[in-house]
């Protein structure tokens, strides 16, 4: 416990170093603070309002504690659908939480929290958050067995139509890959969704 108490203090003057720009930053530091005062409730809670909104530095953050059980009771289950959040959404320290998980957890259940995770990313999608459209392309790409072509193209689609600069290569990268059916039914797929998420 004193160890985790010391690491979340050291956590917080790295985070304060920080430039403060945006709220979401604010709000993590808040929530090192509340840590550091061990008003450990109120630090967790606001935590778990941040991997909601798909703060990927809170989801590793809290990744990290449901996994070591210090603060809260230890829940492998739940600390494995953050860190692969974040790990989607570009956080590559997640992986090694997410390596020592799939140890505890059997492929099954590796496949239903994949399965709530793009759920998770739809919703946030739906609901303008740019980062979780590409979130599910590279969750089709990368992490579906086999790759999902037509989903991740269609996603990474989506994320060039919203003006993420970065999905155009992979999405011209994945075009060439599909065949004109599977292209066809991947622009159809995107134009509504597209639709969807502007409404």
């Amino acid at each position: 416990m004193k160890n985790l108490v010391k690491i979340i203090i050291i956590c917080f003057f790295i985070v304060s170093s920080f430039t403060l720009a945006d709220d979401t930053n604010k709000n993590l530091t808040n929530v090192y603070k509340l840590l550091q005062e061990k008003k450990f409730e109120e630090g967790i809670k606001n935590l778990h309002i941040l991997c909601e909104k798909n703060d990927i530095d809170a989801q590793l953050l809290y990744s990290k504690i449901l996994f070591s059980g210090d603060l809260t009771p230890q829940d492998f289950q739940n600390s494995y659908f953050w860190a692969f959040s974040a790990l989607l959404g570009g956080q590559k320290k997640s992986s090694n939480i997410l390596k020592k998980l799939s140890e505890y957890l059997t492929e099954k259940q590796i496949e239903e929290i994949t399965i709530n995770v793009r759920t998770f990313l739809e919703k946030r999608a739906f609901a303008k958050d740019r980062r979780a459209v590409i979130q599910i392309a590279k969750l089709y790409e990368k992490f579906t067995e086999p790759p999902d072509m037509v989903n991740a193209y269609t996603w990474y689609n989506i994320a060039v139509a919203k003006g993420i600069k970065t999905a155009k290569s992979k999405r011209d990268e994945i075009l060439d890959k599909l065949n004109e059916k599977e292209l066809l039914d991947a622009q159809t797929i995107s134009i509504k969704l597209f639709k969807k998420i502007n409404d």
